[in-house]
Order: structure tokens, then sequence, then C-alpha cells
């Protein structure tokens, strides 16, 4: 049985852009574009440079909710030894799920610190412990800009998804229950793991978990969205390749609007990366690889295969990605150093 996300929350908690006219070469000397981003802020730390290789990106998992200390810095720095053109995210990088914006800001400042050790640039996805309230949303728009959007790189197209439109907010009884286990992985994270870990085992029994975090596991994607993405990919008829990126897996979630997506993309190729399950999976759907990524720093929420820290090495080539699943305790240094201490 699969264990879902909102499940395994409330479980845990109880027991506690310009258009192409030809398909473009992989290979193509073509400089990052941006399309959606409005004035202000963009939701990258730097426009990836011209340069005439492959496109070759890393995609990383959740580094939250209930991040294990040090797993997602140390992570940055790995990830900047094999210097991909950027990083992409598929979101939930600070806890969130807080209506004080102080503690919201100073979530973001250390990853922001953590971000910088990788010296790549970083493409930031909206997950729902980064968007889940009116003040997360206020600071994602005035740190990121946009929750969704879409830029060319490389003869590629990346088309980046916000799950959270609307967010959806946490109770107030909820959010400090979870909180309560934020501060324990803080200031003793071999405690919390052995009440995750027991959790996790004994998760198929009856009448553990509440109903508290079902509205989690809702993919909300907006009417205005799924315009916006219309548009895009009319605009973009014949890219080498196109790569969706959204935080929660919405083809696991009878998600009417991303089914909508999915007749959009067409026959074009193309790959969907996800995240929020804390749990690899890889689908074949008509021939597309839809990706969800496990942890870059988040807890575990059930045992199996696909439990991991990794990232994901993506290379554009003439036939199409190819793909290096990278675990993060097997990614080391000169010295053999993974300089990681809690990753699975």
């Amino acid at each position: 049985m699969m264990i879902t996300r909102a499940n395994f929350l409330r479980g845990l908690v109880a027991t506690t852009a310009l258009p192409l006219t030809a398909r473009a070469a992989p290979h193509e000397v073509e400089a990052f574009q941006a399309a959606g981003l409005g004035d202000g802020h963009a939701p990258f730390s730097a426009k990836p440079r011209i340069g005439t290789g492959p496109l070759r990106f890393a995609v990383i998992g959740d580094n939250t909710g209930i991040a294990r200390p040090g797993v997602f810095d140390a992570a940055m720095t790995q990830i900047g030894w094999l210097r991909p053109d950027f990083i992409l995210s598929v979101g939930d990088l600070i806890e969130g799920y807080s209506d004080d914006k102080a503690t919201i800001g100073r979530q973001w400042d250390a990853v922001e610190r953590s971000i910088a050790k990788a010296d790549v640039p970083f493409i930031h996805t909206p997950g729902n412990h980064d968007v889940d309230n009116a003040v997360t949303l206020d600071v994602w728009r005035e740190r990121r800009g946009p929750g969704y959007y879409a830029f060319t790189y490389k003869g590629a197209l990346f088309i980046i998804l916000n799950t959270e439109d609307p967010p959806t907010p946490m109770s107030d009884k909820m959010a400090a229950q979870f909180y309560s286990m934020v501060d324990m992985m803080a200031k003793d994270p071999d405690k919390a793991e052995k009440t995750i870990g027991d959790y996790v085992a004994n998760s198929a029994k009856p009448n553990i978990r509440s109903n508290e975090y079902a509205e989690a596991d809702k993919c909300n994607i907006s009417n205005k969205q799924l315009a916006f993405v219309r548009d895009t990919l009319a605009r973009h008829p014949q890219v080498a390749w196109t790569f969706v990126v959204l935080h929660k897996p919405a083809w696991k979630m009878a998600s009417p609007a991303f089914a909508r997506i999915q007749a959009m993309l067409g026959q074009r190729p193309y790959t969907v990366f996800a995240g929020h399950t804390h749990y690899f999976t890889h689908d074949v759907l008509d021939g597309h690889d839809l990706i969800n990524m496990a942890t870059t720093g988040g807890i575990k929420q059930q045992n199996g295969p696909g439990t991991l820290d990794h990232t994901m090495l993506v290379t554009l080539e003439p036939s199409g990605p190819r793909y290096a699943n990278i675990r993060l305790s097997g990614l080391m240094d000169v010295a053999g150093d993974s300089l990681q201490v809690r990753a699975y």
C-alpha cells in the first residue's frame, strides 16, 4: 500500500521567452531567456551562463518538511563539484507553515547561505512548505517573484509550475505539533530520527492517522496558470526538449488541471520532475519520463528502495536526456569524503 504524503504527516504528528521557429539542437548556444517574471525579484539566484557544451543540470528533492541537520547544506557543496549549468529544485526548502514573517525570513536566509556554497545558479520551484499561507506567499513574492514561470536555455524549454495556487494553510494546532517535531530534529536529531523511524515501522497499523493534513495533498493549479502553460507551449513548438517541474506529483493525484497540461504537451518530447512524497519513483507514461524525486534533506516517510537523499544529473543529448541518479552518500571529493553524516 502506498503511503501518501498527507497520511504520513498527519500520522507522524498524531504520534508526537522568445519563440523558436525550428527545432533547436540541444547543444545550441542559446542564452537563458525567461518569461512570466514581471518586475522585481526573479525565482533563480543567477542566470546560467552562455556555453557551447550540452545542457547539464542537477535536480534536487525536498529539504523539508522536517529537515535533517546538515544534509542540504553539504549537498550544495557536493553538487557544486559536478559543475552543472544550474541546480533545479522541486520545492520544499523551508519548513514554512508559520505566519511569523521574521521566522520565514530566517529560514530562507539559512537556505540561501547553503545554496551559495554550490557556486552555480539555483532555480526555484514553490512547494507546500515554501508557500502555504498569506505570509509565506508574500515572502515568496518579495524574494522570488512569481510562483510559476518558464525559460529556455540551450535548446530546451523549462516550465516551472506552482501546485500551491492558491496555497493551503495548516491549522494552528497542527502547525504547533509540526514545529514540535522540527524543534526536536534541531535539538536532538537522534531522538527525532528514532521517533520517525518508529512511526514508519508502524505506519500500516489502523487508526494511527488523523485527518488534519488531508488538504495538504491537494494539487492547486489555477486557470490563469493553465492559460500561461498553453501560451508558453504555443510560443515554443519546436524546442529540443521540454522539462515540466512542479512540487506535487500531480499525475498521482488525479488532478484535472494536470491532465489538461498533459493534453497540451501532446506528443512533444518532455520529462516531468516532482517531489513532495519523499520517495523516489520513475514512471513512464506514453513514452514520457515522470520522475518523483525523493529527498535532499527531508525526513523519510516510508521504508524501501525509494527512500534516499540524492540528486539527478540530467544531460540533454541529440537523442534525448540521459539521467544519472546519484546518491549523496556516494558523491565524494578527491579524498573520498561525501561530507554527509545523516544522509539516507
